[in-house]
């Protein structure tokens, strides 16, 4: 993965890519959470869900979509006995041809 300076370059990047609109979007919104340095990201699948129009099924396969290509890292806050998961996402930018 590639550094960026900030979230305004890796928002650019983002729509230069070929991922798929609604990954795009999904992006986009998940960005609107970041600080500056694209860290720390905690919004829900819900909140993401309400701020896209997407479903939370469409909001987790674009998720999924987006860290395999290399656009985000997932961070998976599972503890023991929690009935709520949360997870942490950072922004990143793929290897130079990941971006598929």
């Amino acid at each position: 993965m590639r550094d960026f300076q900030n979230v305004q370059e890796w928002l650019y990047e983002v729509s230069q890519s070929d991922l798929a609109a609604n990954t795009r979007l999904m992006l986009f919104a998940l960005s609107l959470f970041a600080d500056r340095s694209g860290e720390g990201i905690t919004a829900s699948i819900g909140t993401l869900a309400e701020r896209t129009g997407l479903s939370k099924p469409s909001v987790i396969k674009h998720l999924k979509s987006a860290e395999g290509a290399g656009w985000i890292c997932v961070k998976r806050d599972e503890a023991n006995g929690a009935r709520i998961k949360r997870n942490e996402y950072s922004l990143k930018l793929p290897d130079v041809g990941g971006a598929a």
